[in-house]
């Protein structure tokens, strides 16, 4: 197998299992059983099994902070600004599930034992960029002021992340749409009477 292909076979599959046994319950053994390699193998591709895990959120994190880098780009008001974002969530999420699925469940665990400090101001741009659109908005006289930004961008976040585990595009529904329709919920409940 190409080494390039064997790889990806490897981040596939690692994050697979990991994703539904947790990092610390998966052994480089299983890794290399469900890739059909030997556990020595794997080394020649991965230093260690935090090596793999790293590699899968940092693919996660790099699409997630380039698409947010596009969204801010096009100059939209705060709103709509949030509304793109909430989607680059969702296709990122779509894009890769497996490492949203790590790290919802091992946090924690990643920043503790493995994770760079860079991967933390990427990981937190989009945090900050969807706290600017609310506070914008608030500042604007758009959404209320009386519920914290911090508040708002916390429920949200949570309720747009915790959809990669039951939410997938169909013919009748798209990202897109279902982008809208979570950022409708959330702003239209915020709006200013």
């Amino acid at each position: 197998m190409d080494p390039q292909e064997r790889r990806r076979q490897i981040l596939e599959r690692s994050g697979e299992i990991f994703a539904t046994k947790g990092i610390s319950a998966t052994t480089v053994r299983e890794i290399a059983d469900a890739c059909g390699v030997y556990s020595g193998t794997l080394y020649h591709y991965f230093p260690s099994k935090d090596a793999i895990v790293t590699e899968i959120i940092w693919v996660y994190v790099d699409e997630l902070y380039e698409k947010c880098s596009e969204v801010i780009g096009q100059g939209l008001p705060p709103i709509e600004r949030l509304e793109a974002l909430v989607l680059v969530a969702i296709d990122s999420a779509e894009n890769h599930r497996h490492a949203t699925a790590i790290w919802q469940v091992e946090t924690d665990y990643m920043r503790d034992q493995m994770l760079e400090a860079s991967l933390d101001d990427k990981g937190d741009f989009a945090a900050t960029l969807w706290l600017q659109c609310i506070e914008e908005a608030q500042a604007s006289g758009d959404l209320r002021s009386d519920v914290e930004s911090a508040t708002f961008y916390q429920l949200m976040r949570d309720a747009v992340w915790l959809t990669s585990r039951w939410f997938r595009k169909s013919p009748t529904k798209s990202n897109a749409q279902f982008a809208h329709e979570i950022t409708s919920i959330f702003i239209d409940g915020l709006r200013v009477r």
